[in-house]
């Protein structure tokens, strides 16, 4: 049989014994039936931003964002030949140019996608501000 700990007041001297536990079912509820408190409404969540950003309907956004997919897609063409080609001199150049195309992309995403997101994300932000603060009006504004 396993040591007792003699930490727990059940083993110490001058303990009270006899002790027993409350039931929960005797427990009393804090309010009475069919009250309802103020804590119990749900505070109003807050929205969350969208994860997507806007995409700008300029055209010459359309124009890059399919040059970037067309270089991740040769990407991944090249390095499917370059893996079937592989230990081979052509192959090693085909994965030269999957990594020519990926670094491609990534220049076109960091440089000219990214700034124009984020100039979209500004106008829809100053869009939203506006339309918040310019719709409403006092009557004092519409007599001037």
């Amino acid at each position: 049989m396993g040591r007792r700990n003699p930490a727990n007041p059940r083993y110490q001297k001058g303990h009270e014994l006899g002790k027993t536990r409350r039931s929960s079912a005797s427990a009393k509820p804090k309010r009475a039936a069919g009250d309802t408190a103020a804590q119990s409404a749900k505070p109003k969540k807050k929205q969350r931003p969208s994860l997507l950003a806007p995409v700008p309907p300029d055209p010459e956004y359309r124009k890059w964002r399919k040059i970037w997919l067309v270089l991740l897609g040769a990407a991944v063409v090249f390095s499917a030949l370059a893996w079937w080609q592989q230990a081979t001199m052509l192959g090693n150049i085909i994965l030269g140019l999957a990594y020519g195309c990926i670094f491609a992309a990534f220049y076109i995403d960091f440089t000219k996608l990214r700034a124009m997101r984020k100039a979209a994300i500004e106008a829809d932000k100053a869009a939203k501000a506006s339309g918040k603060s310019g719709g409403k009006k006092t009557g004092s504004d519409s007599d001037s």
